[in-house]
């Protein structure tokens, strides 16, 4: 049986946009505020903390599992029109610096 196995690789650019995205999206930010920094966390269960300034100058912290990140990663992805297989398995990785979104079929 031939296996398939894919991995994008998202840089820190597009990994911050796509979870400002998020964030704007699911109302846990505004426009107005700003994103700090973004940081790869965990180890086997890999997350990210992003950094919340908002317009005041106060600071907040907004951890994402790795359900989440894939949930968005994914919805980056149909957004810049990245094909993706409906039925693959999808994991997230580090790899390196960096994440990556795992495809198996």
């Amino acid at each position: 049986m031939i296996e398939e196995y894919r991995r994008l690789t998202f840089s820190m650019d597009e990994l911050a946009t796509a979870v400002l995205s998020y964030l704007i999206a699911t109302k846990k930010m505004t426009e107005r505020d700003k994103m700090g920094r973004i940081a790869i966390t965990g180890g086997d269960d890999v997350g990210v903390a992003a950094t919340i300034v908002t317009a005041g100058g106060e600071q907040s912290q907004v951890e994402l599992t790795s359900q989440t990140l894939g949930a968005l990663l994914i919805a980056h992805c149909i957004k810049r029109k990245v094909p993706l297989p409906k039925r693959a398995s999808k994991s997230i990785l580090r790899n390196g610096d960096r994440l990556a979104l795992v495809l198996s079929i």
